[in-house]
């Protein structure tokens, strides 16, 4: 009788390890399976949607340095024909993405509202343009700072959440848009 009992005294105390080992096992899947998704989401997701951003980014800065020597419907055609479809369609990339893991989640959630509100600031910039009102310039540009400030928080939150998973990762420049004052944007021309 005694060796029955130490016998399941053994297996008890064997499967009581196993228990730990295999939830101490699942809490290293995890941390690799976030470790994979931020790897994949870094180098390869943002990558592959980056040009229409970039282009996007790049005319939108270029008219806001020229804007004072460019006609007001100049200015409307290349808000209207050329930075809010292709900004558009990187918003649209954007949202098609699907990290796996909630904390890769998180941070493309980021990402997406602050490209939002950069995407609603450069439409009303354009509308504010057209119709020649500085205050609405004014409240656009605010938007679009708005969305600047959550995308420099994505890139933050990146390098945090690559830190905590022992991963070292450069985040490169920021492509953002660059801060048009509303007396600018709404000169008549």
């Amino acid at each position: 009788m005694k060796k029955y009992i130490v016998l399941v005294l053994a297996f008890a105390l064997v499967f009581s390890f196993a228990g730990c080992g295999s939830s101490e096992s699942t809490s290293e899947a995890k941390v690799d399976q976030v470790q994979q998704d931020l790897i994949k989401y870094v180098e390869t997701d943002l990558p592959a949607i980056k040009a229409n951003e970039s282009a996007a980014v790049e005319r939108y800065n270029e008219v806001s340095a020229g804007i004072t020597d460019m006609k007001r419907k100049e200015i409307s055609s290349a808000f209207k024909d050329e930075i809010i479809p292709t900004y558009t369609n990187f918003v649209k990339d954007l949202e098609a993405l699907s990290p796996a893991t909630s904390e890769v989640q998180a941070l493309k959630a980021t990402y997406l509202e602050g490209a939002k509100a950069q995407l609603e600031g450069m439409t009303a910039l354009n509308d504010a343009i057209s119709a020649n009102d500085s205050d609405a310039a004014k409240a656009a540009n605010e938007k679009i700072v708005e969305g600047k400030t959550k995308i420099e928080q994505h890139r933050s939150d990146i390098v945090t959440l690559a830190s905590e998973h022992n991963i070292n990762v450069t985040t490169g420049e920021t492509t953002t848009v660059a801060d048009a004052t509303a007396e600018e944007s709404t000169t008549e021309k």
